[in-house]
């Protein structure tokens, strides 16, 4: 206390005893005072600390940079030999770990190079810390630590230590670390609280950074994804532009084929045309019929031809969507197929029957499947032919034509779509066998399928899909 202070109490007060009362109350509380005042200044420089850790996490810096000032920080305020952040290694169990973070008085050796493990803490006491636990130890040779705890302290010099968990999230990612290596040390109560909060705030640095990394993970998984989207359709465009190409040259060759075989096979025609009529009374019989035999198989190579330039053509065709009546395409089908023949049959064809597709390739599907169906019922002397639609499981509009004419062997359905694959033998039904890979050709342009059920003898009704049906794939 001041001396001028204390003079002047003297003076004041005539009784020694109650003089010397007074100076030893006025101590006490002088010495109090002091304590509240350094106490303040700790918490503000605690305060100004914790602002300074809160500020950085707003800042884009990396999480080493973070760790690094705040070690450094927290060593100066607690003055303490050794502030460090251990993490522990990812599926060891929380045995094994290392230092990333320190801070540490040059009379020490650093953490940093030394690997930890301690199977006495994964084995007994990790869960208590990712349940918030602290440990405040004034020396470590006198709390009770195990044998082994001791061990790993010692390699460090350690005499007294303060350990908080470092949680990301729920799960304990390490351990903040605060030694005192030259005595044993008593943390106060203030020093513990401001430890927790500074480990609650790197708690929030570490999720911050597992989330940056998981969103960095996610924008280099996008990347690559579009990488390869890319790469993909520039793959597919060189693939189209050598499709096209090739569909040009195919195109040339097939007009070129056709023109060169169309030419001797008239020729052929037209000699043995002019043999028969012309030279008949030299011919006998068999001459003449082998002369007609030449004949229809030269025009049989021509609707060879003709069916195969129109199986090219249909692949090639622009195609123009619109909204199609196919209950009308079908109708007038029907109708003339009628006018030529006086056949009985019994035309069934469900009304207001709308899709989107290429009308003109439309008319062509229900020409050939009409066809086929008013052909292989031609052997009946009653028929009847339907067309209508149904639903697939998905909710698909699935359109078939019905008949009950001849039929077919299921066993050989794989051949129905192939170009000049027949069920039926020629002397029975005519045609090249053209006709149903047309009308597959035509499905798949617009997206759909085709496929049959029949039995012999008990006709056979063809489904199709304009839409793709994963239902039905």
């Amino acid at each position: 206390m001041n001396p001028e202070i204390l003079a002047s109490l003297r003076d004041l007060c005539r009784d020694e005893a109650a003089f010397e009362k007074l100076k030893q109350t006025l101590a006490t509380e002088v010495q109090h005072l002091e304590q509240e005042i350094h106490q303040a200044y700790f918490q503000m420089e605690q305060q100004k600390a914790l602002f300074r850790v809160i500020t950085r996490l707003r800042e884009p810096l990396n999480l080493e940079s973070i760790f690094q000032a705040t070690a450094t920080e927290v060593r100066q305020l607690l003055a303490a030999d050794r502030v460090a952040m251990l993490r522990f290694y990812p599926n060891s169990g929380w045995d094994d770990g290392e230092f990333v973070s320190e801070d540490v008085d040059q009379a020490f050796g650093s953490a940093m190079e030394q690997k930890i493990h301690d199977h006495c803490f994964g084995d007994q006491f990790a869960v208590h810390y990712q349940h918030g636990r602290i440990q405040a130890v004034a020396d470590i040779y006198n709390y009770g630590l195990s044998d082994c705890h001791i061990q790993v302290l010692s390699q460090f010099q350690v005499r007294a230590n303060l350990v908080v968990p470092l949680l990301q999230g729920q799960n304990l990612w390490g351990l903040l670390c605060i030694h005192q290596c030259r005595a044993p040390r008593e943390w106060l109560a203030t020093e513990i609280e401001f430890a927790t909060q500074i480990a609650s705030h790197l708690g929030v640095a570490l999720q911050h950074a597992e989330l940056l990394s998981d969103l960095q993970a996610e924008v280099l998984e996008r990347q690559q994804a579009e990488q390869a989207v890319q790469a993909l359709n520039q793959g597919l465009q060189r693939a189209i532009i050598e499709l096209q190409s090739a569909l040009k040259e195919l195109e040339a060759f097939s007009y070129s084929v056709s023109h060169d075989l169309r030419a001797p096979l008239r020729s052929i025609d037209g000699f043995s045309q002019a043999l028969l009529e012309e030279y008949r009374d030299l011919l006998d019989v068999t001459g003449q019929d082998y002369l007609q035999r030449i004949r229809a198989a030269t025009q049989r190579m021509g609707q060879l031809i003709d069916d195969l330039l129109n199986l090219s053509r249909v692949m090639r065709s622009e195609m123009r969507v619109e909204t199609v009546d196919l209950s009308l395409l079908a109708t007038e089908i029907c109708t003339e197929l009628q006018h030529q023949s006086e056949r009985q049959v019994e035309f069934i064809i469900q009304s207001g029957l709308l899709a989107q597709g290429d009308s003109r390739l439309l008319r062509v599907i229900l020409v050939n499947l009409l066809n086929n169906a008013w052909k292989f019922t031609s052997k009946h002397t009653q028929a009847r032919i339907e067309f209508g639609v149904s639903k697939s499981e998905s909710g698909v509009p699935v359109y078939y034509v019905r008949d009950d004419g001849a039929g077919f062997d299921m066993a050989y359905a794989n051949k129905l779509f192939a170009p000049f694959q027949r069920l039926h033998k020629m002397n029975d039904f005519s045609g090249n066998g053209v006709g149903l890979a047309t009308v597959q050709r035509i499905v798949h342009r617009h997206g759909g399928r085709v496929w049959a059920e029949a039995a012999v003898e008990q006709g056979a009704t063809f489904y199709f899909t304009l839409i793709a049906d994963e239902a039905g794939a």
